[in-house]
This record gives C-alpha cells, sequence and structure tokens, in this order.
C-alpha cells in the first residue's frame, strides 16, 4: 500500500516529424519509457493531417477524443472516426489514421512495440 499523493503528470507538446506525417501535427506523450513497449500519446492532426503509411510490431489502438478522423488499412476501406470511437489496428497490419478532409481530429494512441514507416528500408513494400 502506498500514500503518496496523486499528481498531475506534465505534458510537452511537440511538433510531430514531417518524414512521418502530412500537414500539421502535434504530439503529446503521456507515457513511454525504456521500462515498457507500450507507448501512449495524445495526437492532435489539423485540418486532413494524417499519418504516412506505417505498421507497429504489436497492436495498436486509437481513441478517438475530439474532431473528425480517419483510420484505414492499406487498400482497405476508409473508417471516419467521430469522439468515442476505438480503432483496433492489428500487429503488423500497414495503415493510416489522421483527420478527415476540412476537419481537426485528436486521438490517443496506445501503442505496442516497435512502428516501422514506409520510408524505412524493413517496411513491407
Amino acid at each position: 500500500m502506498s500514500d503518496e499523493p496523486v499528481s498531475k503528470v506534465q505534458r510537452e507538446r511537440r511538433p510531430a516529424p514531417a518524414e512521418c506525417f502530412d500537414g500539421h501535427v502535434e504530439m503529446e506523450a503521456i507515457h513511454e519509457g525504456k521500462e515498457t513497449t507500450v507507448r501512449q500519446g495524445r495526437v492532435h492532426f489539423h485540418d486532413g493531417a494524417r499519418t504516412h503509411p506505417h505498421l507497429h510490431v504489436g497492436a495498436q489502438l486509437l481513441y478517438f477524443v475530439e474532431g473528425r478522423g480517419i483510420a484505414q488499412t492499406i487498400g482497405g476501406e476508409l473508417l471516419e472516426c467521430d469522439p468515442g470511437d476505438i480503432v483496433h489496428v492489428p500487429a503488423g497490419t500497414r495503415h493510416i489514421h489522421g483527420a478527415a478532409e476540412g476537419h481537426d481530429a485528436v486521438h490517443i494512441a496506445i501503442t505496442t512495440g516497435e512502428t516501422i514507416w514506409s520510408h524505412d528500408p524493413r517496411y513491407p513494400g
């Protein structure tokens, strides 16, 4: 048992790396570190911004909390996402996600394992 007080988590909002995203995207790490393979982050996609194609070695959950978002398996159906929608991305699935055209979207991403982007030679073509 512990009587340590609860505390607010201090977050730093930073621009997402341009080599992995199209458009204006900001990221805030909620929980990440070398001691865990699970990363949690809040991602704000502005006006139709989205990820480049990528995959995760483990599964990913996207919990949409604001705006109008999208998620899509490469070559698959485009899913439109509203606040409260949760998208499951199976391990190894090539996909994109972000904001619908003309809209902003914010989601919480819970990701396990490494992310492999389309510009990485290990990304399956």
